[in-house]
């Protein structure tokens, strides 16, 4: 590890990122808990050196694809394929035209299955530390249970460990909170092929976002849905993409909420907290109408494994109604482009 890291923030950026690698190949062959602290921590020493000029040689310079539409008869719904007919043609294509791609069977329902029970894990090793940390308990947590939460140093503060727990509340715990889950969700889209898929989609080495990067155990609600579009929440001028992978069966005809979205390729980011809005970031149905009459919302069902990528630009809401009555378990991954990430959203080294 002895590296010594250089003045320049790329070569900073090179040297925590051999550090990266080094250190992923350690927590496969050994599997101590101590090792997944510090490759979780080198992954954000890493990605915080990563800036608008981060580009990766090799993608600079190529010309931009002609883009067919592969999926001309899924007007008014969700384009989708098998994982196993994944490509970056169809991904392209999909999203060019279409907004959204909905990917089938890319976890297998025993690995959705055990990611549920991490999520479990996640969230009751939060709440055990809000309760110490409240003076509700005493003792110190076990290492394991720091395995599945154990927020970084910049993260441990009094303001920002409420804010973690205000979302652990809700069902809702940033991915990069667990070293245990964070490391074994990347090596699960390494072994995907999920790396070789973003760098053709981004032209650029992929990174991954700390704030928007989520596991979540969704409670059904009974009000109308609030429509959003995360580049929101993001600066300008950015490449993203968004994996969405249900872990339990959710949607139409379920019993658990799913996603409902406008099916419809978007360039811009509609206007916040007007019409109706409940919240100064979201939009309002009466606006999604308004704006696009002719494009009803797709409420498309996913099983457990399933995923779905789309950017930025794409409308989206959490299913609500009365026919809900079971939580939704799911995993919510937001990649960047290194040379155009969202570096507001804490750009994380995969």
């Amino acid at each position: 590890m002895g590296a010594t890291l250089s003045d320049t923030p790329a070569d900073r950026h090179d040297t925590l990122s051999a550090r990266v690698t080094e250190m992923a190949d350690r927590c496969r062959a050994s599997g101590k808990i101590g090792d997944l602290f510090r490759l979780r921590d080198l992954r954000l020493a890493a990605g915080a050196e990563i800036t608008e000029h981060t580009a990766t040689s090799w993608a600079k310079g190529a010309d931009e694809p002609v883009i067919a539409d592969l999926f001309p008869e899924a007007g008014g719904t969700i384009p989708e394929v098998d994982v196993r007919d994944l490509s970056i043609d169809r991904l392209r294509s999909a999203m060019h035209h279409h907004g959204a791609l909905i990917v089938r069977n890319l976890f297998a329902s025993r690995l959705a299955f055990e990611f549920q029970g991490e999520i479990d894990n996640v969230l009751g090793a939060a709440r055990e530390a809000h309760r110490i940390a409240k003076g509700n308990a005493s003792g110190d947590r076990s290492i394991h249970s720091k395995a599945f939460f154990l927020p970084p140093e910049e993260e441990a503060g009094e303001d920002r460990l409420a804010s973690h727990w205000f979302m652990a509340k809700t069902g809702a715990i940033e991915t990069f909170l667990s070293p245990r889950v964070s490391h074994r969700l990347l090596d699960t889209f390494e072994r995907l092929g999920l790396r070789g898929l973003l760098q053709a989609y981004f032209r650029d080495e992929p990174c991954v976002s700390f704030r928007k990067s989520v596991l979540r155990r969704t409670e059904p609600q009974d009000r109308r849905p609030e429509w959003h579009q995360d580049g929101a929440f993001m600066t300008e001028n950015i490449q993203s993409l968004n994996l969405w992978v249900a872990l339990s069966d959710c949607g139409d005809g379920t019993e658990s909420p799913g996603m409902e979205l406008l099916p419809k390729r978007l360039t811009s980011i509609l206007p916040t907290g007007t019409n109706g809005a409940i919240f100064d970031w979201s939009v309002s149905g009466a606006s999604v109408a308004e704006a696009y009459p002719d494009t009803p919302p797709a409420r498309p069902f996913f099983g457990a494994g399933d995923g779905i990528f789309f950017d930025h630009y794409n409308l989206h809401a959490t299913s609500t109604g009365a026919l809900y009555s079971q939580p939704r378990y799911a995993i919510e991954t937001w990649f960047f482009a290194k040379s155009r990430s969202a570096l507001n959203q804490i750009p994380v080294y995969w």
